[in-house]
């Protein structure tokens, strides 16, 4: 029978005559052993390796917020592989356009499922990811949502997450903002495009004008397939209400600012989510001036770390980030902060150490602190911006 190495030690120190000698051997032998053990070195977690699937937008008329967002990823994981986050080795980054569709989505997410990615970041918009999120849930590989913002996107079960904030969450703060301001509407028309995001995020609109006692003068939807938006522009324009509010994607929402400005239409209005595209700065030019909407992140706030993210995002790609780059860029770090937690990339893991950032638990991003809520939304401070001489800047109402 083998003898322990403790019970080795007791039976040469009782060969000795003295019991003070005895003790102190012990003592002594025991002191050698742990210095000894100290000195050898121990096996730690290795650096773990995190494989992302993005399925993104990168084609099509809502191409401009997959490009955002993938240049924001792809900034964060250069970074991160430079080693910005301690624990983590390397953040692999495989994209696929999803060409804003349903099938795109499904055949990038079929990719990913079997090269065995440790998450998916995407789709990019909230109509395809109700569809195709189903998939990664019965496959149990988490979903980080870095620009869905309709409701039922999280209720597609526990691997899914969404880092971009909700409309629900968003619009109530924007219109409050500009309701308590000295612009003081008590007339508005919402206008909505007839896709599924413009009439959710139309619907949203309406409650929260509602709700802070805004009379709606007239809800106008905007008919699929239209290219003439003046006679829009003059139903809106004739009704003359204080504010105007749009739920809408670019490719009506672009149209409808231009057609409206040139109606005569000068007073404020106010956007979705889906305005906070540069892009729409870049198609309406002096029409967006006046544009209200709320943001997870903009570039007027004045803070070190949106000067050190702008500067660098500038370098990488000559070009201004907006929220979508941003946004996308501070979701890849709680993805790598969750592989750190964990000390593995696995995708139970994953889901776990996600999961995890919740409650007083949070991650520090460029957004601010960032967590999710009970329901794996996420969680993040809201910043209400307006388009000013064809710049976002904060909104500061008089």
């Amino acid at each position: 029978m083998r003898t322990s190495p403790w019970n080795a030690i007791v039976t040469y120190a009782k060969r000795m005559h003295s019991p003070r000698r005895f003790t102190r051997r012990i003592v002594l032998i025991a002191v050698v052993i742990a210095a000894v053990a100290s000195a050898i070195p121990t096996a730690s977690a290795a650096p773990v390796t995190v494989n992302v699937g993005a399925a993104l937008t990168l084609s099509g008329p809502n191409a401009a917020y997959g490009l955002s967002s993938q240049r924001g990823i792809d900034l964060a994981a250069k970074e991160i592989n430079a080693g910005a986050v301690s624990g983590v080795a390397a953040m692999k980054v495989t994209t696929i356009d999803d060409f804003g569709t349903p099938e795109g989505a499904s055949a990038a997410y079929g990719v990913f499922f079997r090269a065995g990615v440790s998450t998916i970041m995407g789709p990019t918009l909230s109509s395809v990811a109700l569809v195709v999120n189903h998939f990664a849930q019965g496959a149990r590989i988490p979903v980080v949502a870095v620009s869905n913002t309709l409701p039922g996107i999280t209720e597609v079960g526990t691997f899914v997450f969404r880092g971009s904030l909700t409309e629900q969450f968003v619009t109530p703060r924007v219109v409050k903002a500009v309701v308590m301001s000295s612009l003081q509407p008590k007339t508005a028309v919402v206008v909505m495009g007839s896709d599924e995001y413009s009439l959710g995020a139309g619907g949203i609109l309406s409650a929260a004008l509602t709700s802070n006692a805004v009379i709606l003068n007239k809800t106008v939807a905007i008919p699929v397939g239209t290219t003439d938006f003046a006679a829009i522009a003059a139903e809106i324009k004739a009704a003359d209400p204080d504010i105007v509010a749009i739920g809408a994607l670019p490719a009506d929402g672009v149209p409808l600012l231009i057609a409206l400005r040139n109606a005569g239409y000068r007073k404020k209005i106010i956007g979705s989510a889906s305005f906070n595209s540069q892009s729409v700065i870049t198609g309406a030019k002096s029409a967006a001036n006046g544009l209200i909407v709320g943001a997870s992140w903009s570039s007027a706030v004045d803070r070190p770390a949106n000067t050190t993210f702008i500067k660098a995002f500038k370098k990488e790609y000559r070009l201004m980030p907006d929220q979508y780059a941003a946004a996308a860029y501070a979701y890849t770090y709680v993805v790598a902060a969750a592989a750190k937690n964990g000390k593995s990339a696995t995708q139970e893991s994953m889901q776990t150490q996600l999961a995890a950032i919740t409650g007083p638990k949070f991650v520090s991003t460029l957004l601010g602190r960032f967590r999710f809520d009970i329901n794996r939304n996420g969680v993040s401070p809201v910043v209400i911006q307006e388009i000013v001489n064809q710049k976002f800047a904060v909104y500061a109402p008089k």
